[in-house]
């Protein structure tokens, strides 16, 4: 199945399907906000300080996944990835996995150092995320669900605590997402 740059597709078909995705998963408000969060990361995300990926079977749109900017005082190399998405249809088939790992190898050829996420630990926990603290990398906001805080470095050198709060894109700037 090929990944297709963020940018080859309709950002209103994408929103589509991560609406569902959520909706399916997390109940109607969360597929809401969640597709709502896309059209706000596609049109206030300044170029360069994002990137997505799509997945195409057959002219179906299967799966998403999105990076932004996540900029530490002692760490401008830094990406959050969020959402991920896979159209119920698909999932459990390592879709999701190939995604986030096709998005992370192009991270890394740019010079990211660092990707965080927050989210479910076994999941990202099967492409190489760790679990954090709050304490050791502070988030962009106060976290509903700590023990989601998760880290993977794109270097040879293991994860650190970095000090300081970090930048987010202006789409995530919203405590109700944390």
């Amino acid at each position: 199945m090929p990944f297709l740059p963020l940018t080859d597709v309709n950002i209103n078909d994408v929103a589509e399907l991560v609406r569902e995705t959520f909706t399916h998963s997390e109940g109607p408000e969360e597929g809401n906000l969640i597709g709502r969060l896309i059209h706000q990361l596609h049109d206030t995300t300044p170029e360069g300080e994002w990137l997505g990926f799509v997945a195409i079977d057959n002219s179906v749109l299967a799966g998403a996944v999105f990076f932004s900017r996540l900029s530490y005082p002692t760490m401008p190399e830094a990406a959050l990835l969020s959402p991920m998405a896979v159209h119920p249809s698909y999932q459990k088939q390592g879709l999701g996995q190939s995604l986030i790992q096709h998005g992370l190898t192009v991270l890394k050829t740019q010079g990211y150092q660092l990707v965080m996420t927050y989210g479910d630990p076994a999941f990202y926990g099967r492409v190489g995320f760790t679990p954090t603290t709050p304490d050791t990398i502070q988030p962009p906001h106060h976290l509903s669900y700590p023990h989601g805080w998760l880290a993977q470095s794109l270097t040879d050198a293991p994860l650190t605590a970095l000090r300081g709060k970090p930048s987010c894109v202006p789409a995530f700037n919203c405590a109700d997402l944390w």
